[in-house]
């Protein structure tokens, strides 16, 4: 399936790194039954020691709101707790404080803290993307005694703390810790060995992804566990994905009842809006409609779309956060692509010209102690340059969407009058 497709987009990633300065990159991409395409790039870190490989771990940063939600649905299943039940109904203590003066704790829901609804600040004094200390149970001990934005179900802001509040109930459900809840109602039956919320399961591991900023970062425990401290590869997260495009069935086993699993993009229906449901926002590409999640911090970016009607889905992560969403870009471009050759009723897209094959690499320019680099890559069948697709003109001259010049010369090519040379 997209042979040729897949095979250019095999050949543009590398070099897209390179002008990125991107690490290390793993992409997989399926559909209702199997992987169609997956691919790892690059290395954990920039000691380039240890290769990136099928199974090596990156944080997912918030699309681990996604995976703790889908094990909140599977406690609704299994009747241990309701949507609409009260945070305090499992954390007794648990005390927020507004401006008003008065007390809304109790009725702060579940359902509000999936849909970020409740009116909680987006960090606790304790374990943030700001300050790394502390255990899952102290920061959500700190949430107590913070305001509110507003009164809980008055709108919509996005916040770390209802997520993690939820993830936190569950282990007080079930009486065992939040990971290890996740382990073994959600990782175990989807086969998923390689994704966990231990932290120390990722930070005691050597071969596991090191996130980069303008250099190599420390690992850091993660200690917002239910909004982004889960560390996962792609081709576990398509496992997870293949369960929802078979409406919570997986390799015959059913984990989620269709209806159960319908409620975590039903409470919003996809639409132009792309406004956020349990877990996951629902939107809709290309006429089709689409669940995502993304995440970013800690040096990682991270993406999951999942085309339910369709029948597709794709996971993207790397280690370096220095640069626009790359693995975004690289995923929607390709949705874009695909869906426009399966309404075209085309299986595949083209070979690349043979005359284009000299071009396709990577090319910078150096300016004041700095540099500028440009990949010329191969997609759907054509090239393109910082994302644009160039259209042949005359002899060696290009012209791209927005109708700039790319003349390709003797080891090198002028970019709108600038001159770049061929590094690979």
């Amino acid at each position: 399936m997209y042979r040729n497709y897949f095979h250019q987009l095999k050949t543009a990633i590398p070099l897209l790194m390179k002008e990125k300065n991107i690490p290390g990159f793993s992409i997989s991409v399926c559909d209702k039954e199997k992987v169609i395409f997956s691919e790892t790039y690059g290395y954990t870190d920039l000691s380039e020691n240890i290769p990136v490989t099928a199974t090596t771990q990156f944080s997912l940063q918030s699309i681990s709101k996604t995976y703790t939600a889908f094990g909140f649905m599977l406690a609704v299943q299994d009747g241990k707790v309701s949507l609409d039940d009260s945070i305090k109904k499992y954390i007794p203590k648990f005390s927020v404080k507004h401006k008003d003066g008065e007390d809304y704790s109790s009725s702060i829901t579940f359902r509000q803290c999936l849909t970020h609804r409740t009116g909680l600040k987006h960090e606790a004094p304790v374990g943030s993307n700001y300050v790394y200390s502390g255990t899952f149970d102290e920061h959500i001990e700190s949430i107590n005694g913070t305001f509110l934005r507003f009164k809980p179900g008055e709108q919509y802001c996005y916040s770390n703390l209802g997520i993690d509040l939820a993830a936190y109930a569950l282990g007080r459900i079930y009486e065992m810790p939040f990971e290890e809840y996740m382990l073994n109602k959600v990782f175990i039956p989807l086969e998923m060995a390689h994704s966990t919320y231990r932290q120390n399961d990722y930070l005691m591991r050597v071969e596991s992804a090191v996130g980069h900023g303008k250099e190599s970062l420390v690992k850091y425990p993660i200690m917002m566990l239910g909004a982004g401290g889960m560390y996962s590869c792609p081709d576990d997260m398509t496992r997870f994905i293949r369960c929802f495009l078979n409406q919570g069935v997986y390799n015959g086993q059913r984990i989620m009842k269709q209806e159960i699993l319908e409620q975590m993009y039903n409470e919003y229906p996809p639409s132009d809006e792309w406004l956020y449901n349990f877990g996951l926002v629902a939107g809709i590409i290309k006429e089709r409609a689409i669940l995502n999640h993304n995440g970013g911090g800690f040096g990682f970016l991270a993406t999951q779309d999942i085309f339910i009607d369709s029948g597709f889905g794709a996971a993207a992560l790397i280690n370096s956060t220095e640069h626009p969403n790359i693995q975004l870009t690289i995923i929607r471009n390709m949705w874009d692509d695909l869906f426009a050759l399966q309404d075209a009723g085309k299986e595949d897209c083209e070979h690349i010209p043979d005359n284009y094959e000299p071009l396709i690499g990577l090319y910078e320019t150096k300016f004041n102690g700095g540099s500028w680099k440009l990949a010329v890559i191969p997609r759907n069948g054509a090239i393109y340059c910082d994302n644009q697709k160039l259209e042949h003109h005359s002899g060696n001259l290009f012209f791209n969407e927005k109708n700039d010049s790319v003349e390709f010369i003797e080891n090198g090519m002028i970019y709108d009058n600038v001159t770049c040379n061929r590094i690979l």
